[in-house]
């Protein structure tokens, strides 16, 4: 026995539509198997991602930035803002970004030695242009020149390691806690050189005795196996 939900009515088995309403008559029964016959689940079966972006095109848009940047503050320098050349730290620093970041983009198979050989030139060049802004250069070739020099040796070092010696975790650390101590102490006897002071180390024996104890305890951790193990079970790595 079944009534019309509209208007309750009393309906016939065989019935589909109420007589007195023209409501549609349904059987919950029939409903409930084709629910479970018809319906999916409710969620997509087709898991949506987001296509990522590419590294060229990435590369691109950074170009067209710093290219835009550095081509708008040359022309309001030449013909607007004539007092100095205030451009010339901003147009470096933007052919600078360029070169440390969109080459690896453009070409990703090129050479860590030759990226890290044109990234130390970059940085000499754009050193040498600030000159344009001082009464001397002596600063660049007595004190900025020198230091970028040893940097730009000891991080080829460190390359030279990571790919040719090791490159897990610990051996990547040891490498650079020893290169930057040593960077350390030559920035220090550098800077007490170029003001003519006495050549004694200060900060960077702090530096340098505090890399020197972190090397000694990477190198122990290496040389043990066990301790190895555990320290990389510890630190997921």
């Amino acid at each position: 026995m079944s009534y019309c939900v509209e208007c309750g009515v009393r309906l016939d088995r065989s019935l589909k539509v109420c007589p007195l309403c023209c409501t549609p008559v349904i059987n919950p029964n029939e409903v409930a198997e084709n629910c479970n016959s018809v319906i999916s689940a409710p969620f997509a079966a087709h898991k949506g991602e987001v296509e990522p972006m590419s590294k060229r095109d990435v590369g691109m848009w950074l170009s067209i930035v710093l290219g835009s940047t550095a081509l708008a503050c040359g022309l309001l320098n030449l013909f607007v803002f004539q007092h100095n050349r205030w451009s010339i730290p901003v147009v470096g620093a933007c052919i600078l970004l360029w070169i440390l970041f969109c080459p690896r983009m453009f070409f990703p198979k090129i050479p860590f030695s030759i990226n890290l050989l044109g990234s130390g030139l970059s940085i000499i060049f754009y050193e040498y242009a600030l000159t344009l802004l001082t009464k001397t250069d002596r600063w660049f070739f007595e004190l900025c020149f020198p230091i970028t020099l040893i940097c730009l040796i000891l991080f080829s070092i460190l390359g030279i390691l990571y790919h040719y010696i090791s490159h897990s975790l610990l051996a990547t650390a040891l490498y650079l806690f020893i290169i930057v101590g040593i960077m350390c102490v030559f920035i220090e006897f550098n800077i007490h050189k170029f003001w003519g002071s006495p050549l004694k180390l200060s900060w960077s024996a702090i530096v340098f005795s505090v890399c020197a104890v972190i090397s000694i305890a990477l190198i122990s951790i290496m040389s043990i196996k066990r301790l190895r193990i555990a320290v990389r079970k510890r630190l997921h790595f």
